[in-house]
């Protein structure tokens, strides 16, 4: 069945259920296999939406459509029109910005403030990259007399976005807006629990008419199947994925086979630290934004807060308080602070941890399901604070993605350098101080891709981003962002 929309509505009971479809060589089309999934709204268990449980044949359709557009000189050697395009999106966006995040909060639950203000970021986004598209630059030179060399960039061709379901537009955006301005073409594979915006925004973009058929493709289904398909397929050049380090390493192994270029932004246990001289206000104020945001459900969440032992007892007490005051609820209540854990599954393996934690720190507050009222529908867990807890605690090393925060006291610079880079990961890492100088040695010192000084989860289009060690490969954003969707190639000239 064709419709040139993303959704039809189908029937389940009531109220009605919009059904997605996939976007395969630039027609909206149902599954070969004709099953869907339900989508859910974590705050409440209803279902919102339906999306398609697609084969493999569909993924391998999908992969072929993309790879017949990849020569498409009005997209590839078109870098005006690609700029265009990337401007209308974003005006798109912007005039659906409040549905669009209305729609975020519904699938994956988070406050509706944080919804707007992803909505805003991957908007802003597009803006920046639109400026990159007509920027895309080599260099010449001459080798020895009678002969020229040219470097130039060209697009990679067919880039899989595989997209978590955490931070869904925005993760989304950091790299297809990138991979389109380089003039690549696109397959994006959303995560199941959280297709729907997105599904919404491409359809705004096949609105666009710089953007020629078949240039973007949508598909959902099983990432056993799905993703694997397009990962592993010689016809797709290379693999944008944000997710966990053991998806990633299976990704890894997929595509060795095609020696596929990988962009790969995997876990974190991100240590924000607090000396004594910090700004004890602003240092509990970032924890908690750093720890609690999304319900602690992001990559670069601060789950370990490392305080110095002078201010550890006043520093805990303050952070307990402004936890316990901290308002949980369903995102669509503009008063929400925290939202619901993605899914009953997830919520079951962060309770999980929490118990294990008991026996490995002591816990401040929270800890529990909460149940009360509303709350007893959706997947809630209260903000929650250990305290002294070994650094070899599987709390203090392993992502648990959820609203959990473990503090770790220390009394020198050197024991919190030493302890922030005892993870496997090195995504991200703040410290807290009024001295420079000890504010640069530990951002010097410390194995992270990104670290912030007074400060904490500040990401913008200019900057690159990416980790170190098992937080990933590669790098995101910025400049270097651009170049991760390009390759070189020489050209050499006897004159």
């Amino acid at each position: 069945m064709k419709s040139e929309s993303s959704i039809q509505a189908e029937k389940v009971h009531s109220p009605e259920v919009p059904v997605l479809r996939n976007l395969i060589g630039g027609e909206w089309i149902d599954s070969s296999k004709a099953e869907t999934f339900e989508v859910t709204n974590p705050a409440t268990g209803e279902t919102i939406a339906k999306a398609q449980n697609s084969s493999l044949e569909d993924a391998k359709r999908a992969v072929d459509l993309a790879d017949d557009c990849r020569e498409n000189p009005n997209w590839v050697m078109n870098p005006k029109a690609r700029a265009v395009a990337l401007y209308k999106l974003a005006d798109l966006m912007e005039g659906q910005r409040d549905a669009l995040g209305r729609l975020l909060t519904l699938e994956c639950g988070k406050p509706l403030k944080q919804a707007k203000g992803e909505i805003d970021a991957s908007i802003d986004t597009l803006r920046y990259n639109a400026g990159f598209a007509r920027n895309i630059r080599g260099e010449s030179f001459s080798m020895t007399q009678g002969s020229y060399s040219v470097v130039m960039r060209e697009p990679m061709g067919v880039v899989g976005h595989i997209v978590p379901w955490n931070v869904p537009v925005l993760l989304l955006f950091r790299g297809m807006a990138t991979s389109l301005a380089a003039g690549n073409i696109c397959i994006v594979k959303p995560a199941s629990f959280t297709p729907l915006t997105t599904a919404r925004i491409i359809e705004l973009a096949t609105k666009i008419p710089e953007i020629p058929r078949g240039v973007l493709s949508f598909i959902t289904g099983p990432g056993s199947i799905i993703g694997a398909e397009i990962v592993s397929s010689p016809k797709v050049d290379m693999i944008s994925f944000t997710g966990d380090a053991n998806t990633g390493r299976e990704i890894l192994k997929l595509s060795a086979n095609n020696v596929k270029k990988l962009a790969l932004e995997l876990g974190g246990k991100s240590p924000d630290v607090v000396f004594a001289d910090a700004d004890q206000e602003k240092a509990v104020a970032g924890a908690l934004s750093g720890a609690f945001t999304h319900s602690g459900q992001i990559c670069f969440a601060a789950t370990r807060l490392l305080v110095h032992k002078q201010i550890h007892e006043k520093f805990v007490a303050t952070l307990k308080q402004k936890a316990q005051s901290m308002r949980v609820g369903n995102g669509l209540d503009e008063t929400s602070e925290l939202g619901p854990i993605i899914s009953g599954s997830q919520m079951k393996t962060v309770l999980k941890y929490i118990e294990e934690g008991k026996s490995e720190g002591e816990l401040v507050t929270g800890g529990t399901r909460l149940t009360t009222g509303e709350l007893g529908r959706g997947n809630f867990i209260a903000p929650t604070v250990f305290d002294n807890v070994p650094t070899k605690a599987r709390i203090a090393q392993e992502e648990i993605f959820g609203p959990v925060v473990v503090v770790i006291p220390f009394d020198t610079e050197e024991e919190a350098v030493r302890v922030a880079n005892d993870s496997p990961y090195g995504l991200a890492a703040a410290v807290w101080t009024r001295d420079i100088k000890t504010a640069f040695g530990f951002a010097r010192k410390v194995r992270a891709g990104t670290v912030w000084v007074n400060a904490y989860g500040k990401t913008f289009p200019e900057a690159e981003f990416g980790g170190y060690k098992q937080s990933g490969i590669g790098r995101e954003r910025g400049l270097e962002g651009l170049h991760e969707y390009t390759q070189l190639k020489h050209v050499y000239f006897e004159l």
